[in-house]
């Protein structure tokens, strides 16, 4: 058995003790801080009336994406939320790239809420006329920062249950808060008969500042994925993490949306309009506009802008200490950061870096450009996930247990792919120095991951292997026959065999135990002894045929990833796996076979078994007119080289018209001449045309004549749809024989762009 290590999180687990009201109140804790205080202000200084629709309009942005977190949430409820699902569907380099945006968002956000919360203590000391030590204003702010992040520091360090505590008892009295605000506000709009005038003009500065305003309040809308970053942490989550998120949302987006509205009618300002006044006392225009209309207004929205900033600082520490817990879990920060606390179950490393990086930011940063710089990568982060879910849903399909799904899909996470690139590029327009910090820390992170988290995470998501046995003398080369059906097993390991055999190769037999992704790789031991028996027949097999036979047994959480990496370790020039011969819309249907051909460097065979006869006579290799696929010929000669048989190669000639200068013999005898020098005897090879209307009739009623079928699934018809359409399915089962389809390795550039495309479409 081959030594490789565990992957860390095989013994890495937070304790579950969440409930649906504690993680509820973190997602509405996270989403109503610092925005809602310090932006309103602002943001009605630049849309005008138009603020409330601002707000409106980004909780309509919000919900197609929160509605991807949620079934994720649900279907994968572990730390690290995002992070972990764009690393399983988009691979380790955009993961890392979707853990470091988050971390680095999610604690510049904290910094933030930090530094509101040191301008509002900061006021409230000089409505009641204190001076500590006579510290000049600017300095008390940053000081008065930096204790409230080490007390949240603290809580946290405390354990998820006093985490979720605090958090609910400042969130509540937020809420009743902002609530006394909209009550007044509303009340003295009622007893204004002229209130109408104060949103007249609805968009005074044209319907552009309502995106103005959007892009200046986005940030306070993230927070719902607060709630799934702490998905090991949540009792049920598959039932409450989708119910927390809506509820944050269904929470929050009205109060957002009353704000604005009482904020600007709610009072008379002379000589001005509302929105004017609001826009000249910026981060304070709140706590002004509640002075005019509201007993006690400033000191109760002063109160409330510090409970706000700080539930707020709360969750964004939880959430960001988790995704860096999850990075070092992955080894690609260093594995201390996996460190969980013996005492309080915390991930206590994780939080002092955390901790660390936004006191940093807190005393030495100009926060206003790297909060901009948040809001972009929150924006690529979001769209990352949306394309994670697309892959995950082709990738896993059913197989995973889900709390919710979406009705509407793929069309709700295409939605929201377009809407945040969208709010994106407007942020380019507004902010372009917030998207050159976020550029800068993009091009530091993707320096660290090629520097350092590259090769660890290689490692680390490499399958384990359970069970492998090496037979005789290893070859430098081999032919991957991964079996999943014992009922198949003669038909692969014939073909893989032959192959092998031709080339000089072995035949590495492998079986893959599938765990779930919500289960360490090292739960799939126990399945080791019922899955021997498979590898052990393939043996027996590959000594009865005289192939040398080396089985590996592996285990991981997607079968087309661990057939991926054995094949590189085991370096397979070839890959021959069952194929049920199902197409849908243009693609093989299932997720293994799909995943593999887009995606492996190896060439594959994809065989649909009809069985074989004892004895080789001839096989028949079909071929496009006009077109010649050399891996297909390749494949061909070999296989009846490693059979020992003879080789028919055969082409349909319609009653289409065609080029002129086109003459099918002269090229059929090329394309002979091509298989000859694959290595196959001149004598053993022959040549036919079939002549019909009817490719697939033709090839099917020759081929019961062979004892094998070998096409082409790559470049071999004309007909683009052939390709992985009609005709090979039609062909591989209505046919009496056995079918081979052969699919030529892609450079991944094209396989990246291809799986793009499809999944566009």
């Amino acid at each position: 058995m081959k030594d490789r290590p565990d992957p860390a999180s095989h013994g890495t687990e937070l304790r579950r003790d969440l409930k649906l009201f504690d993680i509820t109140m973190i997602g509405v804790g996270a989403m109503i801080g610092a925005g809602i205080f310090v932006l309103t202000g602002i943001a009605a200084g630049a849309a005008g009336p138009g603020l409330a629709l601002a707000f409106l309009l980004n909780g309509v942005v919000t919900i197609f994406t929160a509605m991807t977190y949620a079934e994720l949430g649900s279907a994968i409820p572990e730390a690290g939320g995002g992070y972990l699902w764009v690393k399983e569907a988009l691979g380790k380099s955009n993961g890392f790239l979707a853990g470091w945006m988050s971390w680095f968002s999610h604690a510049v956000a904290g910094s933030l809420y930090a530094l509101g919360f040191g301008a509002y203590f900061n006021l409230m000391l000089n409505e009641f006329n204190i001076s500590l030590f006579g510290i000049p204003g600017p300095i008390m702010e940053k000081l008065l920062a930096v204790a409230v992040a080490l007390l949240f520091i603290y809580i946290n360090f405390r354990g998820a249950s006093e985490t979720g505590m605090a958090g609910n008892i400042v969130t509540i009295a937020k809420l009743v808060t902002i609530g006394l605000f909209i009550v007044f506000g509303l009340i003295a709009m009622a007893k204004d008969p002229n209130v109408l005038a104060n949103f007249s003009p609805f968009l005074p500065n044209g319907l552009g500042s309502v995106f103005v305003a959007m892009g200046l309040t986005f940030i306070a809308f993230e927070g719902y994925e607060i709630i799934v970053q702490a998905g090991e942490e949540v009792e049920d989550p598959k039932r409450n993490i989708p119910k927390a998120v809506f509820m944050s949302l269904a929470i929050v987006v009205p109060i957002y949306v009353l704000v604005a509205i009482t904020s600007i009618g709610a009072i008379t300002v002379p000589g001005t309009t509302t929105w004017e006044f609001l826009g000249a006392h910026k981060e304070l225009g709140l706590v002004e506009v509640a002075r005019k209309f509201m007993p006690l207004g400033t000191m109760i929205l002063l109160v409330g802008g510090l409970l706000s900033t700080i539930s707020a600082l709360n969750a964004t520490t939880y959430s960001s200490t988790r995704v860096s817990f999850a990075m070092g879990r992955d080894r690609v920060l260093p594995q201390v950061f996996a460190k969980v606390h013996p005492l309080t179950k915390t991930p206590y490393i994780a939080l002092l870096a955390t901790g660390a990086l936004i006191i940093t930011m807190v005393i030495a940063v100009p926060i206003e450009d790297v909060a901009a710089a948040a809001d972009v990568m929150f924006l690529l982060l979001f769209l990352q996930v949306n394309y994670a879910i697309i892959i995950i849903r082709r990738e896993f399909g059913d197989r995973l247990d889900y709390g919710y799904k979406i009705r509407l899909f793929p069309l709700v996470p295409i939605i929201a792919i377009i809407t945040n690139t969208g709010l994106a590029l407007f942020l380019f327009r507004s902010h372009p120095r917030g998207w050159i910090s976020a550029l800068a820390w993009i091009m530091a992170g993707l320096f660290i991951f090629f520097v350092y988290a590259k090769d660890r995470l290689e490692e680390a998501e490499k399958p384990e292997i359970a069970y492998e046995v090496k037979i005789g003398e290893r070859a430098p080369e081999s032919v991957l026959v991964p079996i999943a059906d014992p009922s198949h097993l003669k038909t692969e390991m014939t073909i893989g065999s032959a192959m092998a055999r031709a080339i000089g190769a072995e035949v590495v037999a492998l079986n893959v135990v599938r765990i779930p992704p919500q289960l360490p790789l090292s739960q799939g031991r126990q399945y080791v002894a019922q899955a021997r028996p498979i590898l052990d027949a393939a043996v027996d097999f590959g000594s009865e045929k005289g192939v040398p036979v080396h089985t590996i047994l592996g285990i991981g959480h997607r079968i087309s990833q661990v057939i991926r990496d054995i094949a590189k370790d085991e370096a397979s020039r070839l890959i021959v796996m069952g194929w049920k011969g199902q197409v849908h819309e243009g693609k093989i249907r299932g997720s293994v076979a799909e995943a593999v051909l887009s995606t492996s460097s190896a060439n594959v065979a994809m065989v649909k078994d009809h069985g074989l006869p004892e004895e080789f006579t001839r096989i028949m290799v079909a071929v496009s007119p006009g077109l010649r696929s050399e891996i297909t010929l390749k494949t061909a000669a070999r296989l009846a080289k490693g059979l020992d048989c003879d080789l028919q190669v055969t082409t349909v000639q319609t009653s289409q018209p065609t080029n002129k200068d086109f003459h099918i013999e002269d090229w059929l005898k090329e394309t002979k001449e091509a298989v000859i020098g694959h290595g196959l005897a001149a004598d053993r090879v022959t040549t036919k045309i079939l002549k019909s209307d009817s490719v697939v009739q033709a090839i099917v009623e020759e081929a019961a004549n062979n004892d094998l079928l070998v096409i082409g699934a790559s470049r071999d018809w004309v007909v683009k749809t052939y390709l992985f359409g009609s005709l090979p399915d039609s062909i591989a089962n209505q046919t009496a024989v056995s079918t081979v389809l052969v699919k030529e390795a892609e450079a991944p550039v094209i396989s990246i762009w291809r799986r793009l495309i499809g999944a566009i479409r």
